[in-house]
């Protein structure tokens, strides 16, 4: 299937609300060896995904039930965020573990000290292992949440500058972000987000490719209307190996200029 004809599936599942998993049948597979190229596609594409986009809401939709997407809201709409606070990790505590209950015989059950370690012990080491886990895993959730509620937000309008080399993106509130389209790594931040990414073409179509931390995956394809009038974001998130993991909205921008 050619690119012209996959990108017609891609589009029209998009408008109708087809299913995630269908919907990412028809683009190249994760696996494939190849993903992005820094090679441009013609100079009439550059040109046709440079301008400024506007948030078409009604068409907008979660990929999965062909609902409109969720909270579509600006992000002139809010403050640009402060890095989250998370709740800290408090270090282990010393003196062998938590208190016994109060004894008479000034001893704990097992026959030793209240916080003594014998064999009616506690278990201190195991709980404040256990405590030290779950404050980990604590950060590691909030961390997850800052990345999809930033790289997730809706731009109403978009400010695109196209060029062989690399693609600039600048939202509602003037921040621009500039993607060197030779599929290398480099680091990003948007608000309190920060990412590592990868960009380049697929075709007529422009890609991101985001990772953040705890194995988060996050990809951005950008595909032109075959007149040029409307341009479709195609965002999923998850393992594209695993498809039961992914999610995912179709954006819909229509051109202002």
């Amino acid at each position: 299937m050619s690119f012209a004809a996959r990108a017609s599936v891609v589009l029209t599942l998009c408008l109708t609300g087809g299913s995630v998993f269908a919907l990412d049948q028809q683009q190249p597979s994760a696996s494939s060896p190849r993903t992005v190229s820094s090679v441009a596609p013609q100079p009439s594409v550059l040109e046709g995904l440079s301008g400024l986009w506007d948030y078409n809401a009604e068409l907008s939709v979660d990929a999965a039930t062909g609902r409109p997407e969720q909270a579509p809201r600006s992000a002139a709409a809010r403050q640009v965020a402060a890095p989250a606070s998370t709740p800290p990790v408090r270090p282990p505590a010393t003196g062998g573990g938590t208190p016994a209950a109060p004894n008479p015989s000034g001893t704990s059950a097992g026959g030793t000290n209240a916080g003594g370690n014998g064999s009616g012990g506690n278990g201190g080491g195991v709980a404040t292992f256990d405590e030290a886990r779950r404050q980990m895993a604590i950060l590691l959730a909030a961390e997850r949440r800052t990345l999809l509620r930033d790289l997730l937000e809706v731009p109403e309008k978009l400010t695109i500058r196209a060029a062989a080399e690399s693609v600039s993106i600048t939202d509602d509130l003037k921040r621009e972000r500039v993607y060197a389209t030779d599929g290398k790594k480099r680091k990003y931040q948007l608000s309190a987000a920060t990412y590592e990414a990868t960009a380049g073409w697929q075709d007529s179509a422009f890609r991101k490719e985001i990772h953040g931390t705890n194995n988060f995956k996050m990809t951005e394809t950008y595909v032109l209307s075959e007149d040029g009038k409307r341009l479709f974001v195609i965002i999923r998130i998850g393992d594209p190996k695993r498809p039961e993991t992914m999610a995912g909205v179709n954006r819909v921008y229509d051109r202002i200029s």
